[in-house]
């Protein structure tokens, strides 16, 4: 049986081998073969060697320096010990086999709230005519983003200094604001940032605006087609810019989507 191995550069910018085991032509060193390597990216791969035996070379592994290395950041609660709205329904996970129990694989399954935990609010949360969050430009929740901290209300003025601030690392982190901290967004602040025609804004509690009046605030901000991102964890995150990706479930006419939120350090 021979072996043929070919040398190809992957979607990534890396390259590395593979072997083809019975090509359906006969093969030269210097050969150039299409080839599939993942379900949905085709090249074409120079032969590189003709072998015997079954020997796979290993992949070369990325090298990383200090300049390319980034600090990424979950800022995302754990589903079943996440937060939830005063009054709203707390994730629920059962088991449909369990290998504990004798069952040939593990299952779960599992129902909570379109808005418990780390979430985006889609404009239909509480606009009639609002886009739904299948609607939402996926763009909206991947891109350059700014965090910055306040803790309490968020004036009007605070809301204008977190835009500045957040101008000054990079217009278009500006554009996604993340706050940092036990605030609170005012509906004065809402139209600050309404007016400045930002994507999103986040913050930690489960309401971008006070729990015990959330409707101003949340028309305020969806009504500009603003995306919100609540109930992330910042913490660990300092202030500064970063690339964040908070992309929501594919769920069809739903007012809102839990998410798996992360940043990437990205300070220039």
């Amino acid at each position: 049986m021979t072996y043929y191995y070919v040398r190809f550069q992957k979607n990534d910018g890396l390259e590395t081998e593979a072997r083809l085991l019975n090509p359906n032509k006969k093969l030269t060193v210097g050969s150039h073969v299409r080839i599939r390597y993942l379900p949905w990216h085709e090249g074409v791969a120079t032969l590189m060697e003709i072998k015997d035996e079954p020997l796979i070379r290993q992949p070369e592994k990325p090298k990383f320096t200090e300049e390319t290395s980034h600090d990424n950041y979950d800022i995302s609660q754990e589903v079943f010990g996440c937060q939830v709205y005063p009054g709203g329904p707390v994730p629920e996970r059962r088991m449909l086999s369990s290998m504990d129990n004798g069952g040939l694989y593990n299952l779960t399954a599992f129902n909570m709230c379109a808005h418990n935990g780390t979430h985006v609010d889609a404009p239909f949360h509480f606009l009639k005519d609002g886009k739904t969050i299948d609607a939402v430009d996926l763009g909206v929740f991947v891109g350059p983003a700014s965090v910055t901290e306040h803790h309490g209300i968020v004036s009007g003025r605070d809301a204008m200094e977190i835009f500045e601030k957040s101008g000054n690392r990079d217009p278009e982190a500006a554009k996604r604001i993340l706050i940092k901290g036990d605030a609170v967004v005012s509906p004065e602040a809402a139209k600050v940032f309404a007016s400045k025609g930002i994507l999103l804004l986040g913050n930690e509690s489960q309401s971008v605006g006070p729990e015990d009046a959330p409707m101003e605030v949340h028309r305020i901000l969806l009504g500009a087609g603003i995306v919100l991102l609540e109930g992330i964890r910042l913490a660990e995150v300092a202030e500064g810019r970063y690339f964040l990706s908070a992309a929501p479930l594919n769920l069809s006419g739903a007012d809102g989507s839990p998410c798996r939120a992360f940043l990437i350090s990205d300070e220039r």
